[in-house]
């Protein structure tokens, strides 16, 4: 299970980074009607989860990175310096290099308690991995709304 794990946070990492090739700084700090966040929230998010999920927490991450990128939070609120897509993207690649070096053996331990309703590291991990595709569904709905409403403009 755990190689299928790791496997799917390498798959969407590169998928984002695909994604992502073309969009303008415009493109990725665009709020839709409808919609809370941008694309830059969303890769944030990602990352944030990520060390959530997988590193029990965010020390690996500045501090402020949660009142950025946290859940509940939003770019309208945003006040200091956001760390660029470019700087998050790099830590992306970074957090999946920390994943892979995650023993194998260490997804069958019990959490110290239940999270979101996992029971096991295995468990939280795949439960990121599903996190992360999802956040990653998002981003390629905001840049087809966005790229939409430009082309109409």
């Amino acid at each position: 299970m755990s190689q299928l794990v790791k496997m799917q946070f390498a798959k969407t990492r590169q998928v984002l980074a695909k994604l992502l090739e073309d969009a303008s700084p415009e493109m990725i700090s665009i709020i839709p009607k409808g919609f809370n966040n941008n694309i830059h929230w969303q890769v944030g998010h990602i990352l944030g989860a990520g060390e959530l999920f997988l590193f029990k927490g965010q020390e690996n991450l500045p501090k402020t990175y949660n009142e950025f990128f946290g859940t509940g939070t939003k770019p309208a609120d945003w006040t200091g310096d956001v760390p660029s897509i470019e700087t998050l993207l790099e830590q992306l690649n970074e957090q999946l290099v920390r994943i892979n070096e995650i023993p194998d053996e260490s997804f069958n331990q019990a959490l110290s308690k239940p999270f979101i309703g996992n029971e096991t590291v295995g468990e939280l991990a795949a439960f990121g991995a599903f996190h992360e595709a999802l956040h990653l569904g998002q981003i390629q709905s905001l840049k087809r709304i966005i790229k939409a409403a430009q082309e109409n403009n």
